[in-house]
């Protein structure tokens, strides 16, 4: 009797430890899924359009082929200095924003709003939230796309100084 409780013994350990395994493996794979925080969507509308020249806080820009900026004229991010901008890039694959005759019925944020948010969360803003721009387009149309925050670039200083033999 006693050598067949001391055969089974181990047997049985290494069944709940499989088991315990299994548990902790399913509890962590249902934490990680039910953790995962969807990002807000903001939105902000970008009027280039119907704002005089002198009075314009933003510049929409093409910098190449495919990359789009929008830059506002606040050094309103850390650490304040550079313009605040965001960007969007056309890429084949992906589904091209849908130009509408009709202003999107979003929920718009302020500028001041904007600004908040971008300087509170700074480099990390698109781990937080989706932030969309509607662009008013002439012709009264509108396009809005999902941008990215684009980070302050500290400058490289690359040069060489050559001093002259005297």
């Amino acid at each position: 009797m006693f050598l067949l409780i001391k055969n089974c013994l181990p047997l049985a350990l290494n069944a709940m430890k499989k088991k315990l395994f299994l548990i902790a493996i399913l509890s962590t794979i249902i934490f990680e899924v039910f953790s995962q925080n969807t990002n807000r969507k903001i939105y902000f509308l970008a009027d280039t359009i119907n704002i005089s020249k002198p009075n314009r806080f933003l510049k929409i820009e093409t910098i190449s082929f495919f990359e789009h900026h929008f830059t506002f004229f606040c050094k309103c991010t850390p650490p304040y200095k550079s313009y605040t901008t965001f960007s969007y890039i056309d890429r084949k694959r992906d589904k091209k924003a849908e130009i509408v005759s009709k202003k999107p019925n979003y929920p718009y944020i302020s500028f001041k709003e904007l600004m908040d948010i971008s300087a509170e969360h700074n480099r990390y803003l698109d781990n937080s939230y989706d932030l969309y721009i509607t662009e008013v387009l002439p012709g009264n149309k509108y396009r809005t796309n999902k941008v990215q925050f684009v980070p302050y670039r500290t400058p490289i200083d690359d040069s060489v100084i050559i001093k002259e033999k005297q």
